[in-house]
């Protein structure tokens, strides 16, 4: 009688859903997975856009997208330049299980790039967008995540999460 051969135990990963207000958040995040999680890791992180619109709207996705598949965590990556308007309801939506966690870029995530960058010397949204992308990435270019790793690289983003916030939540966020 032969022995079977022993299946190796399959470990159940980690699920975290990130969902970013738009096109350059979620180029930017799934950037920063690409250079960050492996599939070795016990951590599976799935990227999506809120498609724009208030931060209440991509909440709301959020929500729906955390109730259609079973994720352990969930995160949505908003700007800070429009406030985010929670009543009771929303706020009893946000915390079922998995919790919705709000990961703010200020004042946009364009003004987190220009930080990384140590660029200095803007007040606004407006200024942040104009000033990222007359002197790095065009409005264009910043929606596609191949053009970040050279703004970007893994060592300048692991220096910077100690000095900006913003960047290590993102990064916790990711379980890294």
């Amino acid at each position: 009688m032969v022995a079977r051969r022993k299946r190796p135990v399959r470990r159940t990963k980690k699920t975290v859903l990130i969902v970013g207000e738009g096109s350059t958040e979620k180029a930017f995040l799934r950037y920063v997975k690409e250079i960050y999680i492996t599939r070795e890791m016990d951590i599976s992180v799935k990227i999506e856009c809120g498609a724009g619109g208030s931060p209440r709207n991509i909440v709301e996705k959020a929500i729906r997208l955390c109730g259609s598949r079973s994720y352990d965590k969930c995160f949505v990556l908003i700007d800070t330049d429009i406030p985010l308007n929670v009543d009771k309801k929303l706020l009893t939506r946000m915390k079922r299980k998995p919790k919705i966690e709000i990961l703010k870029s200020i004042p946009c995530i364009e003004g987190l790039f220009l930080a990384i960058l140590e660029i200095t010397g803007y007040n606004s949204s407006d200024q942040c967008k104009r000033i990222f992308e007359s002197t790095f990435l065009s409005s264009d270019k910043k929606t596609d995540k191949r053009y970040y790793g050279k703004l970007f690289p893994k060592e300048v983003l692991d220096q910077k999460r100690t000095q900006i916030n913003e960047l290590n939540n993102i990064l916790k966020a990711m379980g890294i």
